[in-house]
């Protein structure tokens, strides 16, 4: 059953990205469809394309899907590239829908299929068959005035959630369709206008319990004036509404669920029924995420990101207070890339449900620059959060969000202050080292191996990163000298049957980046090499609560390949520049670690090297040791103002790993 599936990988699962796309077209340097490689032992390569998958909506709108799968995360950008209310619906486990509010309140026909988005529908679909008692279920909509109203209808199977998978358009305020007889909670989503801020108000009516039989027909009446009670939160700080999400769940007796995940922006309003304990299944709403930022104007920017517990049923009491003693204060630096005339950024968020994925929403930010955020614990769910240091605008138009990060760790760390820098290089490929569960990026399963990068890392070793726009990526793998995978447009293989004897694997990834608009870290080229064992290290067992591609559906835990990883701290300022007559690079060597787990083995050098003319000669740094792991590079400055040298950096291991990597013009002389 899926709910009890722990292990499913969630790629990129908060990336929520802005891209710039001609009307009904690709985004902007998307990739082809990556086909299996004619290589022996090789499998396709994960669902790691360079550019996300964009939807466009028969409304013009645009779904910006990262990941594959319901797990993915999304985003709806409306046709001036800003993010714009809809409402994610994931029936069963096969299907998953993203509608946006404006859609809801249209009078123009909707067709289900067209709102169901590839990039997060699985290809196992069971279909509805003629083998279920069938009834008539009809849902009559009101509106405000009383008449007849339009809306739309999500419907929960809660004997069985994979026996109803679309929602219903109230067309002339009816919807009237024949579903399996069985019960069912009902959501009828409405949207009017406010005629006083030209804006979308939301009205969620939610019946539970309601019953179809296989004879007659089922009437059921979604009264918009029902929706009476308004969710507000109040704030420490003065903060207006950017995004709220609300979080209905229904769970069948298999253990299965369906969900919604409606999202407003403001300063608009949502209301709710009041309603009792489900009498079928169950039943959970939950204030998902609450975004408000610091008003405009505000000299040091501020934003709450808040979230609070579930319940099994709505109270009539809407109002949701902030308790500052909960809340964990992170402070956010951006550093952005000197071509950046804009000095903007994107930061967004939003609610992340385990195995479904997320809706995000944001907005613009000073970069370089700082904000402060105040953020809650997750209350069963988790935060997504995706960071665009460098957001350059189009003539007022749609955006290109060049560098997308994410911090795979999350936000809330308990009352206390935390700090959090974005963007500072050199940005390059790395696996990472991480906190909180992901999913593994080198690991192996028996015969199955996995090879995988991040697309870049900044300062810290818990973000992923992925460049949007035209990019070349190329990613070739080896197995004891022999190559076994070699392709363009993926950063990650996977790779089957490999032979259970000790080996050696070898990555290497060349990214090209050059076509951006960015003059830091434009190219570069990593080569390591790792040794397999098929008898690992315990202490490299992936915990139970991170993802495995090579795992599958297997039972057996995957093993974390002793991966060495680079952490640049390069000491440079808000723009990746240097300056002084001396630069000082510190480098912390390690290996990819997941929670703790992973290899500890030795570091038995590092080199660094600097190149002031494009690769041409390089001068060897001063490198001096300062701890396990730790060294101090150091070098003179040369070169002119605005020129921005080539590093090249190398590391080994007392395993025989290591790892070579060079960046083009990793940073600026000031």
């Amino acid at each position: 059953m899926l709910a009890r599936n722990r292990r499913v990988p969630t790629l990129a699962a908060a990336m929520a990205l802005g891209v710039a796309t001609a009307a009904g077209s690709a985004a902007v340097g998307a990739t082809p469809a990556v086909a299996t490689p004619a290589v022996a032992g090789a499998a396709a390569p994960f669902t790691m394309t360079a550019t996300p998958q964009v939807t466009t909506l028969p409304n013009g709108d645009r779904v910006v899907v990262t990941g594959s799968g319901p797990s993915a995360a999304t985003e709806v950008l409306g046709p001036d590239g800003r993010t714009v209310p809809a409402t994610r619906f994931a029936p069963d486990p096969h299907h998953a829908y993203v509608i946006p509010d404006s859609v809801v309140s249209s009078t123009s026909p909707f067709v289900a299929s067209q709102y169901q988005i590839p990039a997060l529908t699985t290809g196992t679909t069971p279909a509805v068959v003629p083998h279920y008692a069938m009834g008539i279920l009809q849902v009559n909509g009101v509106g405000l005035d009383g008449a007849a109203a339009q809306g739309l209808t999500y419907l929960a199977d809660v004997d069985d959630v994979n026996r109803w998978n679309a929602p219903l358009q109230l067309i002339n305020g009816v919807a009237r369709v024949a579903v399996p007889a069985g019960h069912y909670n009902v959501v009828t989503e409405f949207s009017s206008y406010d005629p006083a801020t030209n804006l979308l108000k939301t009205y969620d009516v939610t019946q539970l319990g309601v019953t179809v039989g296989t004879t007659g027909t089922t009437t059921v009446t979604a009264d918009q004036r029902t929706a009476t009670s308004q969710v507000q939160v109040t704030t420490p700080r003065p903060a207006d509404l950017q995004t709220s999400y609300l979080f209905l769940k229904s769970t069948d007796a298999n253990g299965d669920f369906s969900f919604l995940l409606p999202s407003n922006a403001g300063p608009a309003a949502t209301y709710v029924n009041p309603t009792a304990k489900a009498r079928f299944g169950t039943f959970s709403y939950q204030m998902a995420g609450w975004s408000g930022t610091s008003p405009a104007g505000t000299a040091d920017p501020y934003r709450y990101d808040v979230m609070f517990p579930a319940a099994d049923h709505i109270d009539a009491d809407q109002s949701y207070k902030v308790d500052p003693s909960t809340l964990t204060t992170v402070h956010n630096t951006f550093v952005s890339d000197p071509d950046n005339t804009t000095h903007t950024g994107l930061f967004m968020t939003g609610p992340f449900v385990p195995l479904f994925g997320s809706l995000n929403a944001g907005g613009t930010v000073t970069s370089p620059g700082s904000l402060t955020e105040y953020v809650s614990a997750a209350s069963g769910l988790n935060w997504g959060r995706t960071v665009a240091t460098d957001f350059p605008s189009s003539n007022g138009g749609p955006g290109l969000a060049l560098l997308n990060m994410r911090a795979e760790d999350l936000p809330y760390a308990g009352h206390t202050d935390t700090w959090r820098t974005w963007g500072r290089g050199p940005l390059t490929p790395q696996v990472g080292q991480y906190k909180s569960s992901t999913f593994c990026r080198t690991c192996a399963d028996g015969g199955t191996v996995d090879l995988a990068l991040n697309m870049f890392q900044d300062s810290s070793p818990d973000t992923e990163g992925a460049p949007q726009g035209p990019i070349g990526i190329h990613f070739t793998a080896y197995r004891d000298g022999d190559e076994v995978f070699s392709q363009d447009n993926v950063y990650g293989a996977e790779l089957t049957g490999q032979a259970q004897t000790p080996g050696t694997y070898r990555l290497v990834y060349d990214e090209d980046l050059s076509r951006l608009p960015i003059s830091q870290s434009t190219v570069s080229h990593t080569d390591i090499t790792v040794p397999y064992t098929p008898t690992p290290n315990p202490k490299w067992t992936l915990p139970s609560d991170d993802s495995c591609y090579a795992q599958a559906g297997g039972a057996t835990p995957c093993s974390i390949l002793p991966v060495l990883n680079l952490n640049y701290q390069l000491a440079d300022d808000s723009t990746n520049t240097t300056h002084g007559p001396l630069t000082v690079l510190n480098l912390n060597v390690g290996h990819q670690s997941y929670e703790g787990a992973g290899s500890q083995a030795a570091v038995t050098g590092a080199t660094v090297s600097v190149s002031f003319d494009k690769g041409a000669t390089w001068t060897a740094a001063t490198v001096i040791p300062a701890g396990s792991g730790h060294y101090v590079a150091m070098w003179p400055t040369s070169g002119a103002k605005g020129s921005t040298p080539w590093l090249k950096v190398t590391a080994s291991d007392a395993l025989g790993g290591s790892i070579t990597q060079t960046v083009d013009n990793a940073y600026t002389i000031g």
